[in-house]
């Protein structure tokens, strides 16, 4: 199995198409947490910036395959194409897991 990757992304949204972009997000996950090499994910909103949400994803993939693999999916279509109607900015950015703690 290829190592664990976080895949952190940013999204800066207007407060008039928030709603709209959880709700485009909570219908891809529907499909995405059904991936067999997906781990977790979570939305997180800026406390100080309710405009500012990221999404944290957890994969048993590396970016190349998920390239490759899953952004090219049929059922993120609608999810895509809703980035562009709504001017959502959207940034990406990889993280290698070095080390982990958990509850004991």
């Amino acid at each position: 199995m290829p190592a664990k990757f976080t895949l952190i992304v940013r999204f800066k949204v207007r407060e008039i198409a928030k709603t709209e972009l959880i709700n485009q997000l909570k219908e891809v996950f529907s499909f995405i947490e059904r991936e067999e090499t997906f781990v977790e994910a979570s939305l997180v909103q800026d406390r100080e910036d309710p405009t500012a949400l990221l999404a944290y994803e957890v994969w048993h993939e590396t970016p190349e395959s998920i390239l490759k693999n899953q952004l090219t999916k049929e059922y993120r279509k609608g999810f895509e194409q809703a980035i562009v109607e709504l001017k959502v900015e959207r940034t990406p950015t990889w993280y290698e897991t070095l080390a982990e703690w958990k509850k004991a």
